[in-house]
């Protein structure tokens, strides 16, 4: 038994935003510089990608650009803004994991205590 979290950034109308997911396909598109490329590389369609982002993008006023070229061409750039929102999201994900993994231990001791006293 443990302790699991998930969380996301939402829109002010409650509608998600930004989780793990995201997170993972944006900072593909800023390692590879490609939406197609990214997506392959994460798993995902490229229809799938090319709607998040065109969402990313209408709800952060142009977050990602997108270059149009095809081979050696075209691209995509996460702009600085939206690298500090994954940055904040990534240091929230790493600090809840940390309070999480204090109250795992403690759950394991009272387990293990309880289990050595039924046998």
């Amino acid at each position: 038994m443990k302790f699991k979290f998930k969380i996301w950034i939402e829109t002010e109308d409650g509608k998600p935003l930004i989780g793990k997911g995201g997170v993972k396909l944006l900072r593909a598109i800023e390692n590879t510089g490609s939406l197609s490329t990214a997506s392959k590389t994460i798993g995902v369609s490229y229809k799938f990608a090319w709607e998040y982002v065109k969402r990313i993008n209408e709800i952060l006023n142009q977050s990602i650009e997108m270059r149009k070229g095809g081979k050696n061409a075209g691209g995509s750039k996460v702009s600085e803004k939206l690298d500090k929102i994954l940055g904040i999201y990534e240091e929230a994900e790493k600090e809840l994991s940390q309070v999480l993994e204090k109250y795992n231990k403690k759950l394991e001791e009272v387990l293990k205590e309880y289990s050595k006293k039924e046998v």
